[in-house]
């Protein structure tokens, strides 16, 4: 689905922005709207779903493994488009999808500092893998989007450290001193893809609106698959309203 010029400035620059319409507004509407009602619960939702025992989100706010907890994301064809790129872009028949979350940043919230993804994983996150980032609103410059530094997954992982912020203890790295950034404002139905050594942030919220963002993480190899096949395991030991998994 992406041209060979787009793979080509992928493996360069380890992220692509596709402003192309590849994703349909339509998916992307039906993916906020059952992403909402998931907030709308959020003071019913496991803490292992949210990062805490918060009643109410935070500025930065995450649900973890929203596919395990609405079937109908899992089952969507925004899903299932995402695949098929992240295999045409790793050149592999199978993949699955490792990980995802949902991220809303509310107006007021700070940045989120610089880091790679593979230096916070917990599990075996392959170099390879594919890090989708899709707008389910609007992306402004002032929204607090995503920002990469080109080239940057081609140093290997760089050294983080622990700060402690209003989120908690959180890794972070700093970027050369002479290090091209690059903002990446985007559109419903645009998305970006990064690799998990990409250093990438984004600026705080200064605008009126809640920045909101679907994470999808694809992978090829056997611990993937058996990640994917703990989505109903998932399910079962934290999700409290089956109706939420039912198609609206």
């Amino acid at each position: 689905m992406l041209t060979d010029d787009q793979l080509v400035r992928y493996g360069r620059d380890g992220f692509l922005d596709v402003t192309e319409p590849l994703l349909s507004r339509d998916e992307i509407r039906l993916a906020r709207e059952r992403v909402d009602r998931l907030f709308d619960r959020w003071s019913s939702l496991p803490r292992r779903l949210k990062g805490g025992d918060a009643d109410s989100p935070p500025l930065i706010a995450r649900i973890f493994w929203v596919t395990a907890v609405d079937q109908g994301i899992a089952r969507s064809q925004l899903v299932r488009t995402c695949r098929e790129i992240a295999r045409s872009v790793m050149g592999v028949r199978k993949v699955w999808c490792r990980f995802d979350s949902a991220i809303y940043k509310y107006p007021g919230a700070g940045p989120v500092n610089w880091h790679q993804d593979i230096a916070l994983s917990m599990t075996r996150m392959r170099p390879r893998s594919v890090h989708f980032w899709i707008p389910l609103n609007d992306h402004a410059l002032d929204s607090g989007c995503m920002a990469y530094v080109p080239g940057s997954h081609q140093n290997g992982m760089v050294e983080h450290r622990l700060v402690e912020g209003s989120e908690g203890v959180k890794k972070v790295a700093a970027p050369p001193d002479d290090a091209d950034v690059i903002s990446v404002p985007l559109s419903v139905g645009n998305f970006s893809l990064h690799t998990p050594l990409t250093m990438h942030c984004s600026d705080p919220n200064s605008g009126n609106d809640i920045r909101k963002a679907l994470t999808l993480e694809f992978s090829a190899g056997a611990w993937s698959a058996a990640r994917q096949l703990g989505r109903p395991l998932v399910n079962a030991l934290f999700v409290h309203h089956p109706a939420a998994t039912k198609e609206r």
